[in-house]
């Protein structure tokens, strides 16, 4: 309130400056949230150059072994229109050679429900294009992305994905947060190991 009231000069101008100021902080906003996903994953989670921020060209990603998965939940969904397109970046192994499937979608109350499904060799690039029409609409935008390998050949130890974009925006991406049952069980266990430790420390001092 204090900084509109400082603002001088007739209405018109201060009406232009509001919806100027509205307009920057909304689409601003949309720009930051469409390349912002949370990580999940079958393997154990380590914190890797995926996992905190992917960078484009950075050669470095998550590696995915054969029969494992990682996913990418999107805080803003990508498909909502015909012009939307995401790559998948991929690396390749070492030796030998890896394939990864990839599947799009929308998760919908912890149940997710895909649309397009598309396999790449790893070392390659997948991007699809007009997701919006391929069932992304139906479902009023995906935002997820279920990423496992199926094959893995003459050594190849899986298949690296480097990083991802939607729009051309490299994605973000976050550690998995807890659910709140895990951090209740998470809670619990730590208020039992500190009532352990306490009673093994008055066993100790009354033993002695």
């Amino acid at each position: 309130m204090r900084g509109r009231r400082r603002l001088t000069g007739n209405s018109s101008l201060k009406r232009a400056f509001c919806a100027a100021l509205a307009g920057s902080v909304l689409f601003g906003g949309a720009s930051a949230q469409a390349a912002t996903a949370i990580y999940d994953s079958s393997m154990p989670y380590t914190s890797g150059p995926l996992t905190e921020l992917s960078t484009a060209g950075d050669g470095l990603g998550q590696l995915v072994p054969l029969g494992e998965w990682f996913s990418l939940l999107f805080s803003q969904p990508f498909g909502v229109s015909r012009s939307d397109s995401v790559s998948i970046f991929t690396l390749a192994p070492p030796r030998g050679a890896a394939r990864v499937r990839i599947s799009f979608g929308a998760y919908n109350s912890g149940s997710p429900i895909f649309v397009v499904t598309r396999s790449v060799r790893a070392g390659r690039t997948l991007t699809v294009n007009n997701l919006f029409q391929q069932g992304c609409s139906a479902l009023g935008g995906c935002d997820f992305i279920f990423i496992s390998t199926i094959r893995q050949r003459r050594g190849a130890n899986g298949a690296t994905v480097d990083y991802v974009s939607v729009n051309g925006e490299t994605t973000a991406v976050t550690a998995p947060t807890p659910e709140l049952s895990v951090w209740s069980m998470m809670i619990l266990a730590f208020g039992g190991l500190a009532w352990r430790m306490k009673a093994r420390k008055r066993y100790s001092l009354s033993s002695a």
